[in-house]
């Protein structure tokens, strides 16, 4: 079983294949805590990032906010300006 510590592993690794990172980055919006949230909103705030990866951890991190009920102003700020729209489409759409 691979647990979010894993993941972030392969999310954060640069020299990770694209599929490896995306699959990271998805499959972390099952986990909680502020090591998961940091993670994507730190793939989801890099405009030289794969847009497709930014995506997909906006994706979970929407997810992960809204199931847990965690907001962070200063970290939906941060984020790209698509990833931006995409996590507070998702809180709006789940809250």
């Amino acid at each position: 079983m691979t647990d979010e510590n894993s993941l972030i592993r392969v999310l954060l690794n640069l020299d990770a294949r694209f599929d490896e990172r995306d699959d990271a980055a998805m499959d972390l919006e099952s986990y909680n805590g502020l090591n998961v949230i940091s993670a994507l909103a730190k793939i989801a705030s890099d405009p030289r990032e794969d847009p497709g990866l930014v995506d997909s951890a906006a994706e979970s991190l929407g997810g992960v906010m809204a199931r847990t009920g965690f907001r962070d102003a200063q970290i939906i700020e941060g984020l790209t300006p698509s990833a931006r729209v995409m996590v507070i489409s998702i809180l709006n759409a789940r809250s």
